[in-house]
């Protein structure tokens, strides 16, 4: 009985022995200074280049995006805009408004300048908001604006 028990630890010992010098074997012979796993030259003429090629297009993608989303929201800064008499003028929220002359009227509109919300007569000079979506400027007198954001004039 004593002579199995050390017979089966000897054989046990050779197999963990076998195994550990065997991984080390293969691990020492993958991805050597003379058989490299991946070459430099290959990362340098292939993977490098595509990759650059891909951060190239995405950027090119997104570049055209934005130009979009700039034209689609109009003009940037202060346009002058003239309208005559009984033209209505629609504002898109968030669209800011001057009244340089003339006479006009809006609904809805937050003068910035005296710091109140707006439902009739514009004063000349003062800066005026769009609160919502579709806010409008009803032209009593020939009028001269500045105009940032989305409007149109019927």
């Amino acid at each position: 009985m004593k002579r199995s028990k050390w017979t089966t630890r000897l054989t046990c010992g050779a197999l963990i022995l076998v195994t550990i010098t065997g991984a080390a074997v293969a691990a020492g012979s993958q991805g050597s200074q003379s058989d490299p796993l991946v070459t430099l030259s290959y990362l340098n003429e292939k993977v490098v280049p595509d990759i650059l090629k891909q951060v190239d297009e995405h950027i090119r993608q997104k570049s055209e995006e934005l130009e979009k989303k700039l034209q689609d929201q109009g003009p940037v800064g202060f346009v002058a805009v003239e309208a005559e008499a009984g033209k209505t003028m629609t504002l898109s929220a968030g669209t800011q408004l001057l009244l340089r002359r003339g006479a006009a009227s809006g609904d809805g509109l937050v003068d910035t300048t005296a710091g109140q919300l707006v439902t009739g007569p514009l004063s000349a000079n003062h800066l005026y908001i769009a609160a919502g979506e579709g806010q409008t400027v009803t032209v009593s007198e020939k009028a001269a604006f500045m105009v940032m954001g989305s409007y149109t004039v019927k």
